[in-house]
């Protein structure tokens, strides 16, 4: 049979390990809270970057209409591949 002094040994043991489990879980839970936080001020962060980025498009897109319409026409770059030079022909 047990002596009572091991069996209090065994009760601190375990309560130990019980604490130690409890205290893991505990942190474990404040960083996945702070870990969710942060996610969460980043996802604000982005959606007023997306705000603002959406303001300016339309605030291009409103000059763009002004110009055509002082241009009367579409305001189109020239089109890639060179200056719109033409070579001389070959003789």
């Amino acid at each position: 049979m047990s002596k009572p002094d091991d069996v209090a040994k065994e009760v601190i043991d375990q309560a130990a390990t019980d604490k130690a489990a409890a205290d893991k879980t505990a942190a474990d839970k404040a960083a996945s809270e702070k870990a969710l936080a942060d996610l969460t001020t980043e996802l604000g962060t982005l959606k007023t970057e997306r705000d603002t980025l959406k303001t300016e498009r339309d605030a291009l897109k409103t000059e763009v209409d002004r110009l055509e319409k002082l241009t009367g026409k579409a305001a189109k770059p020239p089109a890639a591949g060179g200056g719109g030079c033409v070579p001389p022909p070959h003789a």
